[in-house]
């Protein structure tokens, strides 16, 4: 009765973040360096989503983003939680957008050596 953790991981990781996102929002008591850290997340859950979106099954990789977010939303005391989720969505449709339109690229991609 042991859990698999091959068929549940995705979950096992969406939990983590979520306690990573917790703690991280309730250890930044500085809104200004809670809604630059947000968006420092937003921008690195549209790269991620960028680089995964074809290559595997995006649900997990979603669940995960969705699990950060919940968890910093859950613990920002000290900050205005709609601002954090349009600040959260903004940064990520940015990334996303800037590595679509190869302004951004991958490292291991041929146009990033020139």
């Amino acid at each position: 009765m042991g859990i698999k953790w091959d068929e549940s991981w995705a979950e096992a990781l969406a939990l983590l973040f979520m306690i990573i996102g917790f703690v991280s929002s309730l250890l930044l008591f500085n809104p200004l360096l809670s809604y630059l850290s947000v968006a420092l997340a937003g921008f690195v859950a549209g790269r991620v989503y960028y680089v995964k979106r074809y290559t595997e099954p995006i649900f997990p990789f979603v669940l995960i983003i969705v699990g950060f977010l919940i968890g910093y939303l859950i613990g920002g005391f000290w900050v205005n939680r709609i601002v954090v989720l349009v600040i959260f969505i903004t940064m990520l449709v940015l990334s996303y957008y800037l590595h679509l339109k190869k302004i951004l690229v991958i490292f291991k991609s041929e146009s990033f050596i020139k």
